[in-house]
């Protein structure tokens, strides 16, 4: 009797549980289409009818029947290009000349707001087929190109002229902007976007000095000041480590000054240790009061693991010695007189560690990780000159990544 009202239960806490899989399925389709349609609703609501326009358009392509969709695409679509239109005769009438990139972009909305709709055309809304009339934007956007190429090349030569590296870069922008709209009907187009590119670029020249009383050993100090240039230029500041042109003129100066070099003595340590450990050694059997081996219940002899004790004196030798750098890079302008921007602190260090060991007595005592130390012998320490060389590669690093990261002194 208690198994059958068992089943029952079971049947009934399953059955449940599969409609209420079912409920939460139901509803979470329905959340998700309740909720595509209100986006749609939502971004018409904020004034977003481009967005609108294009859900909407998706929407028709696969249920060309949605009337709600066609009439909300009906709305977008007519105020969108009644805000464009309203927005072209206003910057028209201010009769600005920097206002025809704006007016152009307008006009390419309204154009391919034209062109999204061909996918669905005619629409079908309340009943009834409809189509909307195409308007040929061409000659106006062909007359905005024109006048914004005219106003751009005619700025960009203008900023051209200036000394502020700035606004020469401005006048890249605006002068390639002008190519853009304006193809091949400039001539000196191409040769002024290369004068403003030339003029607008910071050149930065990268020099060092050893202001420590420590000799370096040689070209170490070529091997600071080189590497892969075009990790550390960016579009606009460019860095020279070595000077191969006589008549260029650099803007700033990054002066790297090694400041301390220390090196410390070859250090020497000795340390003892003893290791022991019990090992199994054999076994021995165990005896009663009257020196007879006991048994066990079913008549064995009892035996007992025997221990014997193992130790092992391990004598370390740790060799230690280390290079520590410390500088600076000082940012200085060039141009129009030497001036102190900032400065930089930098500082590296190269370690040489080496422990090797030796052992006196049983090697067994010895966990596996010690054991590796009697591989190791003793090594000649390197010289100075060495470890400093050796950290070149980390100083280098050290000196690139200020150089990278404090590119804003370089306007």
């Amino acid at each position: 009797m208690l198994n059958k009202q068992f089943l029952i239960n079971f049947a009934i806490v399953y059955l449940n549980h599969i409609c209420m899989k079912r409920i939460f399925l139901f509803l979470a389709i329905s959340l998700f289409v309740f909720s595509s349609c209100n986006s749609s609703k939502k971004n018409f609501q904020k004034g977003n009818y481009d967005e609108t326009i294009t859900k909407s358009v998706k929407k028709l392509i696969k249920n060309p029947d949605s009337n709600k969709d066609a009439l909300l695409l009906d709305k977008a679509f007519k105020l969108a290009n009644e805000r464009d239109l309203d927005a072209i005769n206003f910057l028209k009438l201010d009769g600005q000349p920097d206002t025809w990139d704006k007016i152009l972009r307008r006009y390419k909305m309204l154009n391919n707001r034209q062109k999204q709709l061909k996918a669905i055309l005619p629409l079908k809304l309340n009943g009834q087929l409809i189509n909307f009339r195409q308007v040929d934007f061409n000659a106006e956007i062909i007359e905005a190109k024109r006048k914004a190429a005219a106003y751009f090349y005619a700025n960009g030569k203008r900023l051209l002229e200036s000394n502020d590296k700035q606004l020469i870069r401005q006048a890249y922008g605006e002068l390639i902007r002008a190519k853009t709209y304006a193809g091949p009907s400039y001539l000196d187009l191409d040769n002024l976007i290369k004068e403003a590119e030339y003029k607008g670029i910071s050149r930065v020249f990268v020099s060092i000095e050893n202001a420590s009383l420590f000799n370096f050993p040689h070209g170490f100090m070529t091997e600071l000041v080189s590497g892969n240039t075009n990790r550390l230029n960016s579009d606009w500041v460019q860095y020279y480590f070595k000077n191969t042109n006589d008549q260029m003129e650099f803007d700033y100066l990054a002066l790297v000054k090694i400041k301390n070099v220390q090196v410390s003595p070859d250090d020497v340590k000795t340390i003892d240790r003893v290791y022991k450990k019990n090992v199994e050694d054999g076994f021995e059997y165990v005896l009663d009061a009257k020196g007879n081996v006991k048994k066990d219940s079913i008549g064995n002899d009892i035996k007992k693991i025997k221990y014997k004790a193992l130790q092992c004196a391990l004598v370390e030798t740790v060799q230690h010695k280390e290079a520590r750098f410390v500088g600076e890079v000082e940012f200085i302008e060039l141009i129009p007189n030497d001036r102190l921007l900032g400065r930089k602190p930098f500082a590296s260090q190269t370690v040489f560690h080496h422990v090797s060991a030796r052992a006196i007595g049983d090697t067994n005592a010895l966990d596996a990780e010690t054991k590796q130390l009697l591989n190791s012998n003793q090594i000649p320490f390197p010289s100075n000159n060495e470890l400093v060389f050796n950290n070149a590669i980390r100083v280098q690093k050290a000196i690139h990544n200020i150089l990278r990261t404090n590119q804003g002194y370089f306007k």
